[in-house]
């Protein structure tokens, strides 16, 4: 297939993105609740221009979204670790604000509070998850109920979005709320996984794969233009020497 130079610097500048987007991937292969990221590329068209061979009739654009789907559940026995099956959000209030995230490795605070790695607040149904029962016994339920002192005491908060898609990423495993996702309603369809969290749903071997594929392109695409550009060179030589 025979390329122009403006198609060889987009192939170029879109390899170099897919680039980004795998190394970030693998970056966080091991991280809990991460999901990978993709890069579509969508292809927008004047339909005054099409059929003219005008070079703008179709214009390419590179966006970013992510991956959702369930990665896996690995069991840890942490009584304050927590998996999502199915959709679904946990919500945690953070000095920035609310965010929702897919990661459950959960802590006890000193005064028993159900926090995150970063110390942010985990919220049920009523606010804060306050864990300190009389007999310092607690556990979760595959609906998300909370026992404490023998009876159902407290329930998780698990949420979703008609459009999580639309979620903003915030960091590698916190998502902030958007217009766009529509209005947040209770999770439906989710069965919560005690003592387990859910692994991040990149797949190490097809991504290191992809990432060398990616890297062959790149560098091809580089072939490409270094020899557009010799050409214009040498024309140019050429029109110098006439001249």
């Amino acid at each position: 297939m025979d390329i122009g130079y403006d198609m060889a610097a987009y192939m170029g500048v879109r390899a170099m993105r897919e680039l980004e987007v795998a190394s970030h991937n693998l970056a966080n292969s091991s991280t809990t609740g991460f999901k990978r990221e993709l890069l579509n590329n969508w292809e927008i068209t004047n339909p005054h221009l099409l059929g003219s061979g005008h070079p703008e009739a179709a214009n390419y654009l590179d966006v970013r979204s992510r991956d959702l789907s369930q990665g896996n559940i690995h069991e840890t026995d942490s009584e304050t670790d927590l998996a999502i099956q199915g959709p679904g959000y946990f919500k945690v209030q953070t000095p920035q604000g609310l965010r929702y995230t897919r990661n459950g490795n959960f802590y006890l605070s000193p005064d028993y509070q159900l926090v995150t790695k970063e110390g942010y607040t985990v919220l049920g149904q009523n606010g804060p998850l306050n864990l300190d029962s009389r007999d310092k016994y607690f556990f979760f339920d595959g609906e998300g109920g909370i026992h404490m002192d023998k009876s159902l005491s407290e329930e998780m908060l698990i949420v979703d979005f008609p459009y999580p898609q639309e979620l903003k990423p915030m960091g590698r495993t916190y998502f902030a709320a958007d217009p766009a996702a529509g209005e947040e309603k209770e999770a439906e369809g989710f069965r919560l996984v005690p003592g387990a969290i859910e692994e991040s749903n990149v797949d190490l071997v097809k991504e290191s794969l992809d990432l060398v594929d990616i890297h062959r392109r790149y560098e091809a695409y580089m072939k490409v233009l270094e020899t557009f550009t010799a050409q214009d060179r040498k024309v140019v030589e050429e029109i110098g020497q006439q001249a």
